[in-house]
């Protein structure tokens, strides 16, 4: 297993194994790292439609279902990042399976409670939009106005304690608006998150190893997948609200 020193982000005794191997000379960091992140997402894009046109899921809506999910998730990424034993092959890839697998089955779910089909395909082209501007941004726009390490720390750290605030209004409260502002939360972190991990990308960010490609494609598919919940649960407020 090929080794890198790196800085500050993930420093374990200054020396830590990379996610597999160096990528080769013949792919560039940039296309192994969109590659992998483009086939998750058109695996899980496979079973959306795979489930949404043979019904095979039905489930009852319950609120605490979102912060399950995005707990588990959630440490499920940083024990990929920053754990010795995620970071080494197999477990790296089976917990990258787990990640993607309980996503797609988590936003299956909810497009269930979309108006219809056309609903689902509309948020999709708006993910990807988003998803495109934001990498866009990270890579072209100038550095002073890209998210950087203190501004993603702040945030990363504001997400666990709005992750806490949603528990305990599911648990105690059931306020809607304090659901909503989690999501916002959330979202804004996703969009964050896809502009950082395209400074490094685009060689403007010098902090965490390109060569870290699987880690990379991974934080772009979990904020790809936030942003597709967010999108959703708008679309299903408004045709809530619509049908009122």
């Amino acid at each position: 297993m090929p080794r890198i020193r790196r800085s500050t982000f993930g420093n374990f005794n200054n020396d830590p194994e990379v996610f597999g191997e160096l990528p080769d000379h013949n792919i560039s960091y940039a296309a192994r790292i969109y590659g992998l992140t483009v086939a998750m997402a058109m695996f899980t894009l496979s079973q959306w439609l795979i489930i949404g046109f043979t019904n095979v899921v039905g489930h009852n809506r319950y609120k605490e279902r979102y912060g399950w999910w995005l707990v588990c998730t959630f440490f499920a990424v940083a024990t990929l990042a920053w754990t010795k034993l995620g970071r080494k092959r197999p477990f790296n890839y089976i917990i990258i399976a787990a990640i993607v697998e309980s996503s797609t089955i988590y936003i299956a779910l909810e497009q269930k409670h979309s108006a219809n089909m056309l609903v689902n395909f509309y948020a999709g082209i708006v993910v990807v939009a988003l998803m495109l501007a934001s990498v866009f941004w990270g890579a072209y726009f100038p550095m002073f106005i890209v998210p950087g390490d203190l501004l993603l720390s702040i945030l990363v750290a504001f997400a666990y304690l709005m992750m806490m605030v949603f528990f305990i209004n599911a648990f105690f409260f059931d306020y809607d608006g304090i659901y909503d502002a989690v999501r916002n939360v959330f979202a804004l972190v996703a969009i964050c998150m896809v502009m950082y991990t395209a400074t490094i990308i685009h060689d403007r960010q010098f902090d965490v190893p390109k060569s870290e490609y699987l880690f990379l494609s991974v934080l772009q598919f979990f904020s790809y997948m936030i942003l597709h919940e967010r999108i959703l649960n708008i679309a299903y407020h408004s045709t809530q609200t619509f049908r009122c």
